[in-house]
């Protein structure tokens, strides 16, 4: 038991050093904030779930629940919604459904960004997570009807004044 509780410890604090250092090849520690810590977990989750053995499904129901725990600073909000509308606007987001890792990251954003105070951004991350989610579980093409009607939504909201 006791090695046990060694190994937890010595793994606890070897990943606390990884995140205090700066991640070139530096040897002094970086000051690290909060925010960084908060952003390389979700983004180190993400990347673990899109790497395991699980279904799309699963892993899309994984990050559901990661991001409906996440609590999001105003800074991230605003890098979130520039990241999905720039991707949209560019036609990216459904460009590659079988990139796991770039799937479930903008899944996660736009999931985060359905408790945004703005109803337009709350309306377009809504859509934008559906086409993701649809396209990224093969539940549907990206050519199809459903996502036409989701990017509907989305210029909608875009084009809304408020």
């Amino acid at each position: 038991m006791k090695e046990i509780i060694f190994m937890l410890s010595f793994l606890m604090y070897a990943y606390t050093m990884t995140l205090s250092y700066a991640w070139g090849n530096s040897t002094t520690p970086s000051a690290v904030t909060v925010d960084e810590l908060y952003t390389t977990t979700w983004k180190v989750q993400i990347n673990q779930l899109a790497n395991n053995q699980q279904s799309p499904a699963k892993k899309a129901e994984a990050t559901e629940k990661l991001a409906s725990e996440y609590e999001a600073t105003l800074e991230e909000m605003e890098e979130f919604k520039v990241h999905v509308l720039n991707e949209f606007l560019n036609l990216r987001y459904l460009s590659d459904g079988s990139n796991a890792e770039y799937m479930l990251g903008n899944m996660f954003q736009a999931i985060v960004l359905e408790h945004h105070d703005v109803p337009a951004v709350r309306d377009f991350a809504e859509a934008f997570y559906h086409n993701t989610k649809n396209v990224f579980t093969e539940v549907t093409e990206p050519e199809s009807d459903l996502v036409q009607k989701y990017e509907e939504q989305m210029f909608k909201a875009i084009n809304t004044k408020e």
